[in-house]
């Protein structure tokens, strides 16, 4: 998709992926799926800031195998970033298959014993980790699906966040696609549903103490 006043993240363009992966990263560490997963460091007496730079490895890798398929955006005032695609345009790949084809940046950046309990916390975690959902709900149909999105810091409560939404949400219209995420709290499912999205269902485990939340936004 290339839509107006978003910066569509291509390869070639790694300063622009750096930049959204901080974004990201500087956002999502206060997630609860993500806190959740980075807890297992806690152990080791991991600092907050190492956390930061492994989540920032993590996201470089996940920016990046998801560039290819125009599934990366960046406001043109580089205040707000999406990881989000139209499935179309993902030559027949799944979402998982793009979160796991490099782990290149994850695995230069974090220790051995790191990596050992960052795989087995995520293993743990599967059945609050559905993140394949949307092809089967949708029938292998077309529709756009945000795997993550986040307003810069310095930007919040100035508009980014409408302006970073609203061309994915006329180009839905426009084309009849429904729009699919997740979030894990209550203050972001009451958030998604002010802009529209509205809940499917519910997964949790009794071993967290956090669910996902499947949303959607029906296209007018």
């Amino acid at each position: 998709m290339n839509l107006p006043g978003l910066i569509t993240v291509s390869p070639e363009q790694p300063e622009l992926l750096d930049t959204c992966a901080r974004i990201l990263g500087d956002s999502f560490i206060e997630e609860n799926w993500t806190a959740t997963w980075l807890s297992c460091l806690d152990e080791l007496g991991v600092t907050p800031q190492r956390k930061q730079e492994i989540l920032h490895a993590t996201y470089l890798d996940e920016l990046g195998n998801h560039a290819p398929y125009q599934g990366v955006y960046l406001l043109e005032d580089k205040t707000a970033a999406a990881g989000g695609y139209l499935y179309s345009e993902l030559e027949g790949h799944t979402h998982p298959q793009l979160q796991a084809a490099s782990t290149k940046h994850f695995h230069a950046c974090a220790t051995p014993q790191e990596l050992e309990r960052l795989i087995r916390q995520e293993q743990r975690m599967e059945p609050i980790s559905q993140f394949d959902w949307t092809r089967t709900l949708d029938n292998e149909g077309d529709h756009i699906y945000f795997y993550m999105w986040a307003v810069s810091k310095d930007a919040r409560g100035k508009g980014a966040f409408r302006r970073l939404i609203t061309p994915f949400y006329d180009f839905a219209d426009e084309h009849g696609l429904n729009i699919y995420l997740e979030c894990y709290s209550d203050r972001l499912q009451s958030m998604y549903e002010h802009v529209g999205f509205e809940l499917i269902d519910v997964l949790s485990d009794p071993a967290f103490d956090v669910t996902e939340r499947r949303m959607v936004r029906r296209h007018a």
